[in-house]
């Protein structure tokens, strides 16, 4: 008897040493995510930023692998936009690599895992496209992703089938800066496609393209279940597509959540709330 107690013991105290160990690497990589987040964003020159990244993707993608990732928030890591919907059917990390001349580079990880944190797949998001008219017509797989910063996602369900709408941002260039509605599907079976005919305006995704000079809002209100955006147009009413001169004219557009979609309507007041 003895002897099977001091066998349980000793299985107890190895367990506990290797989840001790297990935790102390997990902060040792989060305290390093940290650090190389600061230098991607502030950085003396583009080397030193580019290096970082590399770095910061590679602990990153080390520490999502691990069983206790699914289920931590990484809220200390302020670099990255982490979003997961409320079934918890996967997580999408977001972040950019700002360079010296006002333009960005994108990067995304999905992680999708059953809700105890067990098999994982992890799909790295790979930037080949640019968002031309071409694009936005598309659906895109995980290797022909755009590249943005995703900052919201919102369920919708059609015809008994989910889609997750993602709101993201894109800081494009000096001149104009971009803000898109993006759709995501996915099942247990099935791998990760952006781009969905779920709007009535026939588009897979929405882009807003407008003078950096004029930031505009784009939002998701829960009570009205509304995507809300700001009504942009041309300063002086006839340039169109020259997208450096486009601006908020003080109405909105929405997205409405129905049964069949999201239902735009155009120009309209809500109480010049944003």
């Amino acid at each position: 008897m003895k002897k099977f107690i001091c066998q349980v013991f000793f299985v107890l105290l190895t367990l506990s040493n290797i989840l001790l160990s297990q935790e102390k690497d997990f902060e040792k990589e989060k305290k390093t995510l940290i650090n190389l987040a600061q230098s991607i964003l502030t950085g003396e020159t583009d080397s030193i930023r580019i290096m970082a990244n590399k770095d910061f993707h590679k602990h990153l993608l080390n520490l999502i692998k691990t069983k206790k990732s699914y289920k931590y928030t990484f809220e200390e890591i302020e670099h990255v936009s982490i979003l997961q919907p409320k079934d918890k059917m996967f997580k999408i990390f977001t972040w950019f690599l700002p360079y010296k001349n006002g333009e960005y580079e994108y990067f995304g990880i999905i992680q999708t895992c059953k809700k105890n944190g067990k098999k994982c797949r992890i799909y790295e998001l790979e930037k080949t496209h640019k968002l031309s008219n071409e694009v936005v017509n598309k659906k895109l797989t995980v290797e022909q992703w755009y590249g943005c910063l995703y900052y919201d996602i919102i369920s919708i369900k059609i015809n008994k089938k989910k889609y997750y709408t993602l709101l993201g941002w894109d800081g494009h260039n000096k001149q104009t800066t971009k803000k898109i509605i993006d759709v995501l599907s996915l099942t247990k079976k099935t791998d990760p496609v952006f781009g969905s005919s779920i709007f009535n305006n026939t588009k897979k995704r929405i882009v807003l393209e407008y003078s950096s000079k004029y930031p505009i809002s784009l939002r998701y209100d829960e009570k009205l279940e509304y995507i809300v955006f700001d009504h942009i147009e041309p300063i002086d009413g006839i340039s169109i597509n020259n997208f450096d001169l486009y601006a908020p004219n003080l109405s909105y557009d929405v997205f409405k959540k129905t049964d069949v979609g999201w239902q735009l309507e155009t120009n309209i007041y809500l109480n010049n709330e944003k």
